[in-house]
């Protein structure tokens, strides 16, 4: 027994190829009938051999018939190995799929070959990919988050529980260390409702022409006041009269973190230049910091969700792990590149590229 697509396919093809074969039959007879009556009509002389041409005729015409019905049983079986063949994939397919929205996205299908069915094949196990790709990522980042905000809650609950059992006494200290752990948990919650946010189909930039230079400086004096406090340099070499077509407030957002970052991992005396220069075909954008420095195994890793160095970029610094996330995806939603050049000890520089036709220079 067979159903579904490869019973539909083989009865299209066995109607199909019958129809043709019985109307082409029909037609042949009706031709081999016409013509032998036209020529006992036309040739008198041949009257007396009318039983012979009729005898002819029906030969003729049951060998069209018994043909005819052998071609459609042998249409009939083509029509089903062929059916088969044909359904197999897509039958596989369907079967991934169901696997697939059961969770299984370990399945992938066999191709061969370079035919739309094999491309059908191949964009599912691309699919099947990319969803695991997701979940594993899901997974990880539900794992993350609750790490994250598993630390901070612990340290202030075990501080309260000393409070109410006198074991501590609530001094400004001690406060003040419960008001820093607040504090990252609430920039913790904006940066996943930022994440988030850009992370969504519905996404997108309020682009128009800006002074780069005037937003790197209100950037700038947005966190001069925590390079002050801890005696950071902050010092920028900037090009003079470099427009982008870009959203100005992603764009604060981006410097904002970056010079945030370098602050965190700068000790005091160090110094941080934010600098700007073009070429024939694109605008270039950088950070750098006298810092602590990435370990060159570490620098792919950074952009990661929740991703810290084990050692020294480690929870001290402070900082959700998200940042720069964020800054990346800002910048390619303005289709830019960015990248990290550093080492231990030998500080940290963000380089970002924006192609001046893409910027709309």
């Amino acid at each position: 027994m067979f159903r579904g697509l490869h019973a539909r396919l083989t009865v299209i093809f066995i109607l199909a190829a019958s129809s043709i074969l019985v109307i082409a039959g029909l037609i042949i007879m009706y031709e081999v009938h016409y013509h032998i009556t036209m020529f006992q009509r036309d040739v008198p002389e041949f009257q007396s051999i009318q039983p012979l041409t009729h005898h002819f005729e029906k030969a003729l015409l049951s060998s069209v018939l018994w043909t005819s019905i052998g071609a459609i049983i042998l249409v009939c079986i083509i029509s089903y190995f062929v059916a088969r063949n044909l359904s197999r994939p897509l039958v596989e397919m369907r079967k991934a799929a169901e696997k697939m929205s059961k969770g299984e996205l370990e399945v992938r299908i066999e191709t061969l070959g370079n035919d739309e069915l094999n491309e059908l094949g191949n964009s599912l196990n691309l699919l099947a990919s990319k969803l695991q790709l997701q979940e594993t990522s899901r997974k990880n980042m539900t794992s993350d988050i609750a790490h994250e905000l598993r630390t901070p809650l612990a340290t202030i609950k075990s501080h309260l529980e000393a409070f109410e059992d006198g074991v501590f006494l609530p001094t400004s200290d001690r406060i003040h260390s419960l008001k820093e752990e607040i504090e990252r948990l609430i920039s913790l919650v904006q940066d996943l409702e930022h994440l988030t946010a850009m992370e969504s189909p519905e996404f997108s930039l309020n682009k128009k022409q800006e002074k780069l230079n005037s937003i790197i400086n209100k950037s700038m004096d947005a966190v001069a006041g925590a390079f002050v406090q801890k005696e950071v340099t902050l010092h920028s070499e900037l090009q003079p009269n470099i427009e982008l077509n870009i959203d100005a407030k992603r764009f604060a957002q981006v410097l904002i973190n970056l010079l945030s970052n370098a602050l965190r991992y700068t000790p005091a005396g160090g110094m941080v230049i934010i600098s700007t220069h073009t070429d024939k075909d694109s605008v270039f954008l950088s950070v750098k910091d006298t810092g602590i420095g990435i370990p060159k195994e570490e620098i792919k890793q950074v952009f990661e969700r929740f991703y810290r160095g084990e050692k020294s970029r480690s929870r001290e610094h402070g900082g959700s792990g998200i940042g720069l996330t964020i800054v990346k995806r800002i910048v390619e939603a303005h289709d830019g590149q960015i990248w990290i050049n550093s080492g231990s000890g030998k500080g940290t520089e963000v380089n970002m590229k924006f192609n001046r036709e893409k910027a709309g220079i």
